[in-house]
């Protein structure tokens, strides 16, 4: 690999922690991960996944708990990702 550059992110100690146990498990450290997170963001110019909230009333049957609340602070706290989420 040639030159590389840092990038840092604020995680939940907890979440980190069970992610780190899933990454082990697939043999790969969280510097990986992120590359192939990248690596996929480069390819589909975009992310690798749909991100949407449900409508209202819609049940929430496939969304824990935790990742909706999570969403929901991320768009609080993220004025362009509360815009992507809206489109």
């Amino acid at each position: 690999m040639g030159k590389t550059v840092t990038v840092r992110a604020m995680i939940d100690p907890k979440k980190k922690e069970k992610v780190s146990k899933i990454l082990s498990r697939l043999g790969i450290n969280h510097s990986e991960a992120i590359n192939i997170f990248y690596s996929l963001i480069e390819e589909y110019k975009g992310l690798p996944f749909n991100i949407q909230l449900p409508s209202k009333g819609t049940p929430n049957n496939n969304i824990s708990p935790e990742v909706l609340t999570s969403l929901k602070e991320s768009v609080k706290k993220n004025y362009r990702l509360g815009e992507l989420l809206a489109k």
